[in-house]
């Protein structure tokens, strides 16, 4: 059952407005449906930032706020695309107008045809204009989105308008989630963990990775179609030490293991879990070995996912507990790491990546290593080791909740060894 209701679109777009210069109008965009090859498209998903203000899952929308118009039907405007008969024909029903200001609450519902004439009309008439020009977090290979595009065809027809970016106020508001995102969240990882508890006893020597992925996705389907929240990771063996591996063609061979990274998307909000664990259906003594230590950091790392920490000062605390794990499992000596480069400390041979990022509408979703946590903010805690020369990775991870004392969102998930031991059993 979708929790999400108009009334929490309103309180985001209420939010966001009150961060805006006096007499500044907003243009906010959605994605665009990318073609996969000539006129054949990829699934949609829509622009994070359109779901968080509107909810209106469709390509071809636009949102208008001017808060301080002196007309009321000025001041929130959603511009959608026309359903003619062609499309009906080729793509089916789109959204009435009727539909999306029940969806929305936005009253006032335009179709996109009308909007040149529209942004002409309040453009000339606003003190500041605001657009998605980029984020406060930009990332060197992000892609330029059609929300950029719009913004620099605007900024080309409207060269003596002062333009702001909107992007940096809605991620600061996209950090702290409300407790009807968080339900949702909850039923993304409700949808995991459930998925991740019935593949076990599936995985045997002899299948392949990407059997385990289609039993996945069966089950993601069957949950009300649920997307995944990005491309799984079905890592066995040596392609287990690959962070980002997701060819997911290899066959499960007996004394493997298989790292799982994956997560359930729920009305545009994601979940993401790690396993690891043992193809055979039992670990060996070396893996069992390594398993207890990143699950060993795991739990101290949740404690510190506390109001007032930061990712940065989470990576610190972890690189010495990873220190003291690969002294017992005599990956490193004391000896070494008295003498190594402080800038490249040597447990970075085998944990290369962070312990934590933020998830919300996106899987890595707004936030930095610098932001310091505040009570409603989600992030992973994902600690590993990775060995290559004894051919495997072990990476474990759940969605922690901040709050005073840190509520681990999966702590249902089987984790332990002895559980995972026992699933793979039945």
């Amino acid at each position: 059952m979708n929790k999400l209701t108009p009334e929490l679109y309103k309180r985001n777009r209420a939010k966001l407005v009150k961060f805006l210069k006096p007499d500044s109008v907003a243009i906010i965009c959605s994605a665009t449906h990318s073609l996969r090859t000539r006129s054949l498209y990829n699934e949609y998903r829509q622009s994070s930032n359109m779901i968080y203000l509107t909810g209106v899952m469709q390509e071809e929308t636009v949102l208008i706020l001017f808060p301080g118009h002196p007309k009321q039907e000025f001041r929130e405007v959603l511009f959608i695309r026309y359903t003619d008969d062609k499309t009906l024909t080729w793509e089916g029903h789109k959204h009435t107008k009727h539909e999306a200001a029940i969806i929305s609450g936005v009253d006032n519902v335009k179709w996109s045809s009308d909007l040149p004439a529209f942004l002409k009309k309040i453009i000339e008439n606003a003190s500041y204009v605001y657009l998605e020009m980029g984020d406060e977090w930009p990332s060197n290979d992000m892609s330029i989105s059609a929300s950029y595009r719009f913004s620099e065809d605007i900024k080309s027809k409207y060269p003596a308008q002062r333009f702001e970016k909107i992007v940096p106020l809605i991620n600061q508001l996209r950090l702290i989630k409300e407790n009807t995102e968080i339900e949702i969240i909850k039923e993304a990882i409700h949808v995991t963990g459930k998925t991740f508890c019935e593949i076990l006893p599936l995985v045997k020597p002899g299948i392949y990775e990407y059997d385990v992925e289609a039993e996945i996705s069966m089950r993601f389907i069957k949950a009300e179609k649920c997307p995944h929240a990005y491309l799984p990771i079905i890592a066995s063996g040596m392609n287990s030490t690959i962070l980002h591996y997701n060819f997911n063609n290899a066959e499960l061979i007996n004394g493997d293991l298989l790292l799982l990274d994956f997560g359930a998307e729920k009305s545009g909000y994601a979940s993401d879990l790690s396993r690891t664990l043992p193809i055979s259906g039992k670990f060996t003594k070396r893996q069992a070995e390594v398993y207890k230590s990143v699950l060993a950091i795991m739990k101290e790392t949740k404690k510190l996912m506390v109001i007032g920490n930061t990712i940065d000062k989470l990576n610190e605390s972890v690189g010495l507990m990873m220190e003291e794990e690969l002294i017992k499992l005599k990956l490193l000596k004391k000896s070494d790491i008295k003498k190594q480069d402080k800038e490249n400390p040597l447990y970075r041979k085998y944990y290369m990546h962070g312990t934590s990022h933020f998830i919300g509408l996106d899987v890595h979703d707004c936030g930095n290593r610098e932001v310091i946590f505040a009570k409603g903010m989600v992030l992973s805690c994902e600690p590993g080791i990775y060995i290559k020369e004894e051919g495997f990775g072990i990476r474990l991870e759940n969605d922690i909740l901040i709050d005073k004392t840190p509520i681990d969102l999966m702590e249902k998930i089987p984790i332990e060894l002895k559980e995972i031991e026992e699933l793979m059993r039945k």
